[in-house]
């Protein structure tokens, strides 16, 4: 698995093993979005109110790396009609700026290392695509040659 695409659904499982409070509802609000206009969600929360938690169940139900289903059966999740429709069948790219900021030499070069960063660890797991201008260009180009939006 990479360090930004399809990273897995490691850091999930390891908050299922604490105690857990089911947020699988936000799964079946966003796959209720998918294919419509609203299909662009932010979800922000306040400091030390899940945010990074929410990354993690989100990157392990849709990343299609990985194989998901035993940690979400049982869970609010499990029950929607969407369930099994979206589960694992998506790449999904995790960023944490944390540790982006950190690895930057300088803090005006954080966006451009990044960008640089997912492009070269999509184009590897994508090199069939050659034609890119940047992480939009690669990610469009990618969706073009393979088909998945």
């Amino acid at each position: 698995m990479g360090n930004y695409l399809n990273i897995g659904n490691d850091g999930f499982a390891m908050m299922c093993n604490d105690i857990y409070v089911d947020k699988t509802e936000l799964i079946a609000f966003i796959n209720s979005t998918l294919d419509t206009p609203q299909k662009l969600t932010c979800v922000s929360r306040p400091r030390r109110f899940g945010k990074s938690f929410a990354v993690k169940m989100l990157g392990a139900y849709y990343d299609k790396k990985c194989d998901s289903r035993a940690l979400f059966e049982g869970l609010d999740i499990s029950l929607d009609s969407s369930f099994e429709k979206h589960l694992n069948k998506y790449d999904v790219i995790s960023i944490d700026m944390t540790y982006m900021i950190y690895d930057a030499r300088e803090q005006k070069n954080v966006i451009k290392n990044l960008e640089n960063k997912v492009i070269q660890e999509v184009r590897m797991a994508y090199p069939e695509v050659t034609k890119s201008e940047g992480l939009i260009g690669t990610l469009s180009s990618i969706a073009e040659t393979t088909g998945n939006v």
